[in-house]
Formats: structure tokens, sequence, C-alpha cells
């Protein structure tokens, strides 16, 4: 267990507060429209007891050319079969736990509930960035599948494994464009794109990006062409012999279903003492939990490896657990492999 000692404090002068380091997530994933409220039907079997949520839904109707009508009366129309198909999410079952030693709050401010303090200030913050990582990875797994099972039709790469990469290696108003295409005619429904610090260097050092100020958030909040930027150094880079790829994940609204199951207040959180520790000098728990869906809308996870209730994110990443099931225009996803620097 991971505990706050004493010696994990500053000890201020007294005339200045605890200096709190605020969480570097920038938690625009949820406030960026890619996360959607599901279905009423969806919320309700989250819940509803078990670990996976049932989503059908009607199969797409191809575009075909109408039938000509015709005064031959032994001539008849063949109805087109309408079919249904079924995707299906996992429930996330999580918990954070947090424990502080009494005597490091009292030597920091005087108040051995400073640090729990601290970390109700920053809970909805923390979760938020915990939801991006899982989100993230969940992108990771779907991706493989992609390049594993559907010719990496949702994927486009201008990256080369070599040692001085040329512009056009790196992310462009073309690569983008491209990306986008890989939606057909739904091109236009991408409404964000996520990329590492690394990348967003070299959209900003082109001059591609135009910043708009927050009121709520209280910053600038980047665009590329229209569409937001999120920037996340959590995003995929991979390891090559002579430069790195790094991954850019492009989103349509409504990417990926959201939705948080309602917890009873001591569930949702809760405290536990331990007066005897620290030698009497007494230890707070703290344990968070939340229950929740955050699928993307489309690709099935299949369950084929996941050893507990929930995946972990090694388990997300993974492209036997997803498999697409909704045509490709409809889902509301794209990848772009670009070399940065």
């Amino acid at each position: 267990m991971a505990i706050t000692y004493q010696s994990d404090i500053i000890t201020p002068e007294v005339y200045l507060g605890y200096m709190k380091e605020e969480f570097p997530e920038r938690n625009l994933f949820v406030r960026s429209g890619i996360l959607e409220t599901p279905p009423q039907e969806v919320q309700s079997q989250l819940n509803a007891g078990g670990r996976l949520i049932n989503m059908p839904f009607w199969d797409y109707l191809s575009r075909t050319a109408p039938d000509i009508v015709s005064d031959d009366d032994t001539v008849e129309i063949t109805p087109r079969k309408v079919t249904a198909s079924k995707d299906q999410a996992v429930k996330h079952y999580w918990a954070k736990a947090y424990s502080h030693m009494d005597i490091a709050g009292i030597m920091a401010s005087g108040h051995r509930k400073d640090p729990a303090g601290h970390v109700l200030q920053h809970l909805a913050e923390d979760w938020m960035g915990a939801e991006q990582t899982m989100l993230i990875a969940s992108c990771q797994g779907l991706f493989a599948d992609n390049a594993a099972n559907d010719d990496s039709d949702m994927i486009f790469s201008v990256y080369q494994d070599i040692a001085s990469p040329t512009a056009a290696n790196r992310f462009s108003r073309s690569a983008f464009d491209r990306a986008c295409q890989t939606m057909g005619d739904r091109l236009g429904d991408v409404v964000a794109i996520a990329m590492h610090s690394s990348v967003f260097l070299s959209v900003q050092d082109n001059d591609d990006i135009d910043y708009v100020q927050d009121s709520k958030l209280e910053k600038d909040i980047p665009y590329y062409k229209g569409r937001l930027v999120i920037i996340d150094d959590q995003m995929p880079v991979t390891s090559g012999t002579n430069s790195d790829k790094y991954t850019c994940y492009l989103f349509g609204r409504g990417a990926f279903a959201y939705a948080s199951a309602s917890l009873d207040a001591d569930q949702a959180l809760e405290y536990d003492r331990s007066p005897l520790k620290g030698n009497g000098g007494g230890q707070t728990n703290m344990v968070t939990r939340r229950h929740c869906v955050l699928h993307p809308r489309g690709v099935k996870w299949t369950d084929a490896s996941c050893s507990g209730i929930s995946p972990t994110e090694s388990e997300l990443v993974l492209a036997t657990n997803w498999d697409r099931v909704y045509d490709r225009k409809n889902i509301k996803l794209a990848q772009l492999d670009v070399n940065a620097g």
C-alpha cells in the first residue's frame, strides 16, 4: 500500500499555505462531445446485474438503384431483407484508494484532514484522467483489430522509420484530410483530434492552430481546421529503429457511448480510520468507486481475453477483444500515424 508519510510533504513556512500540485490531465475528451449518453435501454442494463451490455441495431441499408414499375402483372418486386446485428459493451467497475498518515497533514498545515481535502478537491479531475487513459487504450485495441481484420481501412499513415523524416512524413493538412477520407462521404463528421504534444509542436510551427477562449476552462483551447485539438502525452508512441511513430486519433461527435451508474453515497466515496497505525498517530483511508460504460460505438467488445470482472488497460489494447460490427462509414473514428520533430 502506498502511504503519504511526513517525508512526502514539504513543510511550509508558517505564512504559506500548502501548495497543491494540480493534476496534469487535460480532460477535454469528456468536454468535447466525443462522449455521448447512450439510449435508456443501455443505461438500464448498466444499473442491472452482469458484466456485458447488449446493444442490438438494424444493419445499414446499402444504396441500390430503385426498381422500375411496370404494367406487367406477372412481374413482382423482390423485397429487400432487413437484418439486425448486435454490438456489445463491457461494464467498467473501477475503484481508487488513497491513504495518508494523520501526522503528515498536521505537519503540513496543522490539520490531519488536509491530505484528504486535497484528494477531494481534485477527485473529479483524477477520475476524468483515468477515463481518458481507458478511452485511449480502447482506441488502441479497436484499431489493432482494424489492422488485423479489416485491411486497416480506418487508418492512414505517412510515417516512415527513417533517420531524417521530411515534411511529407509529419502531420499536415494533406495527411489529416486523407485520414478523414477513410470515413468516405462521412469525412465531415470529424469534430476533434487527439495528438501527442510532440506532434502538436509541428502543427503549431506551421501556424495551423487557432485558439478560442473557453470561459469554463479559463484557458485558450486549440483548434485545427475547426476541429478541437486534444493534446495528451498518453497518446501511443511506437518506438522505431530510426524514429518513433506517433499515433493521432480523429473523433466524430458521439464516437463513444458513455454513462455512469448511480451508486449509493457510501459506495461512491467511503472512509476508513485506523487509529492504531503510526504508533497511535492514526491513518485515514479513502476509497472512491465508479461503475460506467465507455464504449466505441459500432465496435463490439468480444470478451475474448478478460481475466477479471472488467478489462484492464492492457486487456483493452488487445485486438482480439474487439470486432467491428458497424459499416465503416458509421464508425466515427480514424487513425493517423506520423513522424514528429
